[in-house]
């Protein structure tokens, strides 16, 4: 039992739960003939892969300094992989109805592309500064994992806040909110380190802000998929009047970049851990 145990078993477990949740989904769609669908799968399937890599890097990160830094830089692709997965659905079922055939629809997944990337090299990027310079680290961290979400979730902040006639009658808004709550607390742990900084040592094993961190991301990844398929449903009928579905090769394409781009900043980033001799890693600045 160490303070890594719990963090392992808070994404292993939900890993199988969403990857039981996307197969049944796989076993009831046809593939091939129902593109309406094409954005869900991509969705779900990206919602296995960050707390499999989640659980991986909390696993395996104890045997030495570099596998550390290797297993979080996987754990941060892994986590905006699944951004843009939450992208590509977003636009395809939960776009408020003043937004769909507007300039901002038709570059939100390029644009979420982009900041894929860029928030991937960013949050590789901080771990070299760890020790040096903790402040800068804890703020380049958070920004990059907070301005994906943002831009991410411009749609729903406009059907909560701007727009909130138009998808009274939607089941799903009740879920949006949940998953916008749910996410703002995730965040509070993340960022705050409570409640192990109130009582030092008496959360070590169980009930530091991380492991609550991990809880909180899987109750809105949960809550966010239930919002998607509602959403995919209840709206079926005007969004395949209204809307222009992502094509084939506008999926494969956007996941084909992030996934290229991505892997290329972590490896650089990899390589560059056996270049920096180690004590410039741990020399803290005076």
């Amino acid at each position: 039992m160490t303070n890594e145990t719990l963090n392992i078993w808070t994404h292993l477990l939900p890993f199988w739960f969403f990857a039981w949740r996307f197969v049944t989904v796989l076993y009831v769609t046809d593939i091939q003939n129902d593109s309406y669908s094409w954005p869900l799968l991509v969705y779900m399937g990206t919602s296995c892969v960050y707390p499999l890599a989640s659980s991986c890097a909390h696993t395996f990160s104890s045997m030495s300094r570099n596998a550390r830094h290797i297993c979080y830089f996987l754990d941060y692709g892994a986590v905006n992989l699944f951004g843009l997965g939450s992208a590509i659905a977003y636009s395809a079922y939960t776009f408020p109805d003043a937004l769909v055939h507007t300039t901002f629809h038709d570059y939100y997944v390029t644009l979420a592309v982009l900041n894929t990337i860029i928030s991937t090299g960013l949050s590789c990027y901080s771990r070299f500064l760890e020790i040096q310079k903790p402040r800068l680290y804890k703020m380049l961290r958070v920004l990059a994992f907070a301005y994906p979400y943002l831009w991410d979730s411009v749609p729903i902040f406009y059907r909560l806040f701007l727009f909130p006639g138009e998808s009274a009658q939607n089941e799903a808004t009740l879920y949006h909110q949940k998953h916008t709550a749910i996410t703002l607390l995730a965040s509070f742990f993340y960022s705050a380190h409570l409640p192990e900084r109130l009582a030092p040592g008496r959360f070590d094993y169980i009930g530091h802000s991380h492991q609550l961190f991990h809880v909180c991301v899987i109750l809105a990844t949960h809550v966010q998929m239930e919002a998607i398929l509602l959403d995919k449903t209840l709206r079926q009928e005007w969004l395949l009047v209204n809307s222009r579905p992502l094509s084939f090769p506008q999926i494969a394409g956007a996941i084909l970049l992030c996934l290229v781009f991505s892997l290329g900043n972590i490896i650089y980033f990899s390589a560059a851990l056996y270049r920096i001799p180690e004590p410039e890693l741990h020399k803290k600045e005076t």
